[in-house]
Order: C-alpha cells, then sequence, then structure tokens
C-alpha cells in the first residue's frame, strides 16, 4: 500500500502542529547616545537570531530627550517627530533583497499605518499616530491621520515611546503564486509570502539603523528645529527589538509554503523643484501592492499642503504599460477610496494608493497588483496648479513582491 505524504503547506497553521511564538531578540533595553548636530549610526544592535521562521520584527524605542545647554530658543518639533529619529533605516539580509530600505522612520510610520502586522486589513493607523487634524484636507468631516507628534507631545516632553513594525513577510488572504513572466503557477491560496528561515545558510540579517542629528535645518531630516541652536546635549534613544513567528518543524507539511517572491517596503527621495507636472518613475522590479507619496518642501517648512490652497492639484494619478491609467484620480476621490478601505485619511502632504485591498470585504490579495515583470513604465503623475518651489521633493513609497530564486 502507498503511504500518502501531505503537500508542502499544506498543515501549516493548524491548531498544535504550528508552533508560534514571541520573544525578544538578540538587542534588549540598549541605549544610544544621540549626537548634536551629526548622525549617530547605530553600531550596537546584534545580527539577530539565526532560527527559526520569522513573520517580522518590532522595535519599541522610547526617546529621552536629557538636557539642552547653551542658551538655545525656538525649538520646534518637526511634523514627523519622533518617527524620523530614524534616518535612514533598512534590514540587511544575507541571500535577499532589503525586506526594509526606506529613506526615514516616517516612512516606516507611512506603511504601518495602513498595513498594520496585527489586526485587520483595514485597521486603522496605530494609536501612537494620534487622530487629529493638522491642517485643512478634500474632505473636512472626516478624521485625518496625523503625523504632527504623538497626541500629547510638546517640545517639553520628557520620553517619547513609540513602536515600529519591521515585516519580513505579509499574509495574503488569497495569493496568486506568479512566475516570472506573470503565468499562474497555482490557484490561490490563504498564506503568509515570505517568512524568513532563519536557519536556511546561517543567514545573516542585521538592521541599519542611523539617528538624526537632535539639530536639523531640514525638519523632514530630523526631530527637532532651533532658532538658536543649543550647544550640547545628552538625549538619547533605547531599543528594544522583538521577534515574532513560528519554530520551525521536520515536517514540510507544517512549513510555510516558499513562493519565488519576496516582500519588501520601499522608499526613495525624487526632486520636483519648480515642477507644474510631475511625473515619478516606480523602477521597483516585482508585484506594486501599494504606492504612497509624501510631498516636502523645506522652505516651508513641512509637508506640502496639496489638499488645499494654491497647490491643489487637479488630478493625481498612477500609470503603468502604455499609459493606461490604473487610478486617475481629483484628491476627494482619491481620499474618499482610502477612507473607505481603511477608516482614516491619509496624512497631510500625502498620496495613497493601496491597490492589495479588495473592494468587496477588505481582504488582501496580490490580484489587483501591478506586476513590473510583465508592465513596463509604471510611473505615478501628479498635476499641479502652481509651480512647486526650487527646494521641494516627494518621497515614493512602495510596498512590493520582488521575485528571488527559491533558497
Amino acid at each position: 500500500m502507498t503511504q500518502q505524504t501531505m503537500a508542502p503547506g499544506s498543515l501549516y497553521g493548524v491548531p498544535g502542529v504550528t508552533q508560534r511564538f514571541e520573544q525578544d531578540e538578540t538587542t534588549v533595553s540598549n541605549t544610544v547616545s544621540l549626537n548634536l548636530s551629526a548622525i549617530a549610526p547605530d553600531n550596537t544592535v546584534q545580527n539577530f537570531q539565526q532560527t527559526d521562521i520569522i513573520q517580522w520584527w518590532e522595535c519599541e524605542y522610547v526617546w529621552t530627550q536629557g538636557t539642552f545647554g547653551g542658551s538655545p530658543t525656538g525649538e520646534t518639533l518637526s511634523p514627523y517627530a519622533p518617527f524620523n529619529l530614524l534616518q535612514p533605516v533598512q534590514i540587511q539580509m544575507q541571500g535577499q533583497y532589503k525586506p526594509i530600505d526606506v529613506v526615514s522612520g516616517i516612512d516606516l510610520a507611512i506603511f504601518q499605518s495602513y498595513r498594520p502586522m496585527r489586526g485587520s486589513a483595514q485597521m486603522a493607523y496605530q494609536p501612537l499616530l494620534g487622530n487629529n487634524p493638522a491642517a485643512t484636507w478634500a474632505i473636512s468631516t472626516f478624521f485625518q491621520a496625523n503625523l504632527v507628534a504623538l497626541p500629547s507631545m510638546t517640545t517639553a516632553f520628557t520620553t517619547a515611546p513609540f513602536y515600529l513594525e519591521f515585516p519580513a513577510c505579509l499574509w495574503f488572504d488569497q495569493n496568486w503564486d506568479l512566475a516570472e513572466d506573470g503565468g499562474i503557477n497555482a490557484a490561490p491560496i490563504s498564506c503568509y509570502v515570505s517568512p524568513q528561515y532563519m536557519s536556511g545558510g546561517q543567514r545573516v540579517v542585521k538592521p541599519n539603523v542611523k539617528y538624526a542629528a537632535m539639530i536639523s535645518t531640514n525638519s523632514d531630516q530630523g526631530p527637532l528645529t532651533w532658532t538658536s541652536n543649543p550647544t550640547s546635549t545628552t538625549s538619547s534613544i533605547a531599543e528594544t527589538w522583538r521577534r515574532v513567528g513560528v519554530y520551525a518543524s521536520t515536517n514540510p507539511a507544517a512549513m510555510p509554503p516558499v513562493f519565488n517572491w519576496q516582500y519588501q517596503r520601499h522608499s526613495f527621495q525624487y526632486s520636483v523643484a519648480g515642477k507644474t507636472t510631475v511625473s515619478i518613475p516606480i523602477t521597483d522590479y516585482g508585484q506594486v501592492l501599494s504606492v504612497f507619496l509624501r510631498f516636502y518642501d523645506p522652505a516651508v517648512p513641512g509637508p506640502i499642503l496639496i489638499t488645499s490652497g494654491s497647490y491643489l492639484p487637479q488630478y493625481v494619478a498612477l500609470y503603468y504599460g502604455s499609459n493606461l491609467p490604473r487610478y486617475y484620480d481629483e484628491m476627494a476621490a482619491m481620499q474618499k477610496r482610502f477612507m473607505d478601505q481603511h477608516g482614516f485619511l491619509p496624512p497631510v502632504g500625502t498620496v495613497i494608493w493601496d491597490l492589495a485591498l479588495t473592494d468587496t470585504g477588505g481582504y488582501i490579495t496580490n490580484a489587483k497588483a501591478i506586476n513590473t515583470l510583465t508592465n513596463a513604465n509604471v510611473y505615478a503623475k501628479v498635476g499641479f496648479t502652481t509651480a512647486l518651489s526650487a527646494s521641494a521633493y516627494v518621497v515614493v513609497g512602495i510596498e512590493s513582491l520582488v521575485y528571488v530564486a527559491i533558497q
């Protein structure tokens, strides 16, 4: 009699078979001293553990302001404080793409606001992002995500706790396993796509984090600006890293399924100085799940108020292929769709298109993703009524699945 074997991944998630864990990583209660006018590399964070299967990492931060010396005046919190204390952030993973590669911690906060690792797919923004509007917007009766500060944060704070997630994968309610040429390999299933097998090849994984200077001339690149700068400071940040995942098994059926796709959150800066029509190429190579644009002008200083006033766009659009519009929106239309999906509005100065969340039921799927492996010429386009200033730029955030060979 032939013994029947279970298909790989078929028992993953079954109670009593899948053994889950949440525990501290290698770096716990680590304190980094912050510099007054220079970037402070986080050289003391340790390589992550090389065991088990990781779904995501998370870090609990506590920023302590300490004492500023000299005769400083005019202390002002950045619109992105405390999250932009991180400048920039990567998770370096041996033999894989960087699952996290962003120019600022505020980009992690924006991704996390609409794609948290816990809770429902349309869960509203994390509580620490606050909920009071910081400026006007197109639909004045709706709540807007506020990234100005923690809900009660002022320049007189002593400590500012905040929390960021660093996903290694994403749960899909319906995942289509695609070939590199866009062909369909199998019927869709519910699964995590690219949980990281840490024991495979003794994979070396380490966060690469740099902390901003306490004095910044650009409030996008640091949490504090001053009229008269201090001469010394004792500010510091404490970090505790944790890991969330499942224990490895000798039974392939009990392990998460493996695909030729890796989950990634990526952002980059793009100059839009002096432009009225902004065209931004999306060059990430894979399945695009969401895109955000956050417009910033150091001369303001702060996010460009694109939801009202002289810079209100005539349209915001996402194109692919031979100039086919995937979305062509007025600001109110973009905001209403996002409000319907997530229950809050994008932050001030920000456009977000979520291609992964379904219109019916609020499920996560790659069925509506733009596949740049089969569709060239993917770009975002914004038509302003007034030319932007000579210092304006946009930071582009892209959530995607990138193609990799199974290792």
